[in-house]
């Protein structure tokens, strides 16, 4: 067996058995006093390094089979708590047992949330870029609330208003067959080119979402949604490189962001938990 980072050379038997003379044996003791110590450090460093590859490579692996199988659902749960609508008012109004106060309450948070969204004095007086900062905002709802009676049913009547004057003002009609939610944008930038989800390059998905956006209204509100998600994609790419060095902490957070969003606390701009 040789000896990768020792420099004595293999074990002789006493008195330089095994067919050494003791010449023989005098001389190997001398070349290894003589011995560089530069040189010995460099042998155990290269060692060393061989080691670490070996634990890195292990662990890049480990990493790329999980973002692999599940790197859909771990950036689906980091990014979803950065969306601008949280509170289903719309489905709310519609339980049969509401109070007359939480009724009330409910349905002017809603009411506050459509001007804000669409109805602002920037969208005003311009029913195309009215109809479409709708269209934004009925993107960014949750499902339960864009089916709900208040919702359900009226995108498919701005889209054709869009249509409608987009072709009076004499200008192209905007693509809306994609969702022009924020945090759709995001994941279908990257989903957008090849290799796995995690494996596209993080400024090209940063550029690319950030040009999505650009040609959309943009409410305040869907700015700053815009803003947090893409501090949160940046966040889960630094825990997915950290857990490809080793980082078994980074590792254990990637697999409980592939399982539950709700049960842990938000995604920090630093990658650990706030």
């Amino acid at each position: 067996m040789v000896n990768t980072v020792g420099t004595q050379g293999p074990y002789l038997g006493p008195n330089g058995a095994n067919a050494a003379t003791q010449g023989e044996t005098a001389k190997a003791r001398s070349g290894a006093s003589n011995q560089n110590p530069a040189s010995k450090s460099a042998s155990d460093t290269v060692s060393l390094s061989a080691a670490a590859r070996a634990v890195l490579n292990g662990s890049s692996a480990r990493v790329d089979a999980l973002m692999a199988e599940r790197g859909d659902a771990i950036f689906r749960n980091a990014l979803a708590g950065a969306r601008a609508y949280q509170d289903n008012y719309a489905s709310v109004l519609e339980k049969p047992d509401l109070d007359a106060d939480t009724a009330r309450e409910t349905r002017m948070k809603m009411l506050a949330r459509e001007r804000e969204a669409f109805t602002s004095p920037e969208h005003t007086g311009d029913v195309l870029t009215r109809a479409r900062a709708y269209i934004e905002f009925f993107d960014s709802l949750s499902e339960e609330e864009q089916n709900s009676e208040r919702y359900r049913g009226t995108r498919e009547t701005m889209a054709a208003i869009v249509e409608q004057e987009s072709v009076n003002a004499g200008v192209e009609a905007p693509d809306l067959s994609l969702s022009q939610s924020p945090f759709d944008a995001l994941l279908n930038a990257l989903s957008d080119g090849e290799g796995g989800i995690a494996q596209r390059n993080s400024q090209d998905v940063v550029d690319e979402f950030r040009a999505r956006l650009e040609t959309q209204v943009g409410s305040e509100a869907r700015q700053r949604e815009g803003r947090e998600l893409e501090n949160r994609y940046i966040a889960v790419q630094d825990l997915v490189e950290r857990a490809r060095r080793g980082d078994e902490a980074a590792y254990a957070r990637l697999e409980a962001l592939s399982e539950n969003q709700s049960a842990i606390a938000p995604v920090s701009e630093s990658g650990t938990d706030e």
